[in-house]
């Protein structure tokens, strides 16, 4: 028996030492995985490139690289000695335009590999600019008539830029619903970063609150708010 208990712990804790998780998650969706706080975690994203990692570096326990030949990135725990960390927030953005919120839970483990398989999207997309105008960014499904595949990939490119240049925290800190937080032009295109806002109440958060005259698309962070949560958005408009 105790021989058998004992081979049960090494068991254990050979499973404890590198783990594969697997997630298959909509665009703009949620993704909660586990990372080493004693190793090293790979993150990819099945048929894209992981371009960037948007979250909170200042206050951030984890260092990131990307790596440019596999368009994975490779987080690394980077904070206090015999400590486990809070739980982090953020969300990736891939080279086809998409964007993906994650929240990272610490384990103790030597080595960690996250697959994110994107629920919808073709496997054959190469490029933002291929993406079906349904596939593209939140909100482009209902604003590229008309424009073809050069107007969903502008859109695109201003949804992207305006994320990794304007938003500096994975959620917003403050701001009621529709606050405006800050905008960038590139172009003839205008990127404003806004705030989803629930009250007392949970909130379903829809891209056609925030469409109005000029808006050519809507990219929504978290559709499902709970009460009191808040989410980014961001709205591109003609100038």
């Amino acid at each position: 028996m105790r021989y058998a208990a004992m081979a049960m712990a090494l068991m254990v804790a050979g499973a404890a030492q590198a783990g594969t998780e697997t997630h298959s998650v909509r665009e703009d969706g949620l993704v909660r995985f586990r990372a080493s706080i004693t190793g090293i975690t790979r993150v990819s994203v099945k048929g894209d490139r992981i371009t960037s990692i948007v979250n909170d570096d200042q206050a951030s326990v984890y260092q990131v690289r990307n790596d440019k030949n596999t368009g994975d990135i490779f987080i690394r725990y980077v904070g206090p000695d015999n400590t486990m960390p809070d739980k982090e927030g953020g969300y990736l953005v891939t080279e086809q335009g998409r964007t993906v919120a994650i929240e990272i839970l610490p384990i103790r483990a030597s080595t960690q590999t996250i697959i994110v398989k994107l629920a919808g999207v073709p496997a054959t997309a190469t490029s933002a600019g291929a993406a079906s105008s349904g596939d593209a960014a939140g909100g482009f499904a209902e604003t590229s008539i008309g424009g073809g595949d050069r107007l969903v990939a502008q859109l695109t490119d201003a949804t992207r830029k305006t994320i990794l240049r304007k938003i500096r925290t994975p959620w917003p800190k403050s701001g009621r619903n529709g606050t405006l937080i800050s905008s960038l032009r590139i172009g003839d295109l205008v990127g404003e970063v806004r705030v989803a806002s629930a009250g007392a109440s949970p909130k379903q958060v829809r891209e056609q609150e925030f469409y109005r005259s000029g808006v050519l698309a809507v990219w929504v962070q978290k559709n499902s708010l709970a009460a009191r949560e808040r989410s980014w958005v961001v709205v591109v408009r003609n100038k």
